[in-house]
């Protein structure tokens, strides 16, 4: 099964910039499904209300798993390691 990953962003922001060459980088060695959300769209409210002061943020599968920051090695290893039956939660990384 193909993972999705949705990256929430906006425009003028340098962090989503730098998170959005990250995922894309990695995209291209790694296959998911990617889906880019401007929360500032009129239809997009609701993340808006939430990720305002949080963006860039990355959600896989619909769990959000990275705030303001996106590590290449830490994404992959989300994508394999939330990819298998057994995997724990992890909390939202901020810093990775």
């Amino acid at each position: 099964m193909m993972r999705t990953v949705t990256f929430f962003t906006r425009s003028n922001c340098p962090l989503c910039e730098s998170a959005w060459f990250v995922v894309q980088k990695l995209r291209s060695r790694v296959p998911f499904d990617l889906q880019r959300v401007d929360i500032t769209e009129p239809c997009n409210e609701r993340w808006y209300a939430l990720y305002v002061n949080d963006i860039p943020v990355v959600h896989i599968d619909g769990r959000e798993v990275f705030k303001h920051r996106v590590s290449e090695r830490a994404l992959r290893e989300r994508l394999e390691d939330d990819a298998r039956p057994d995997a724990s939660p992890n909390s939202t990384q901020n810093d990775a």
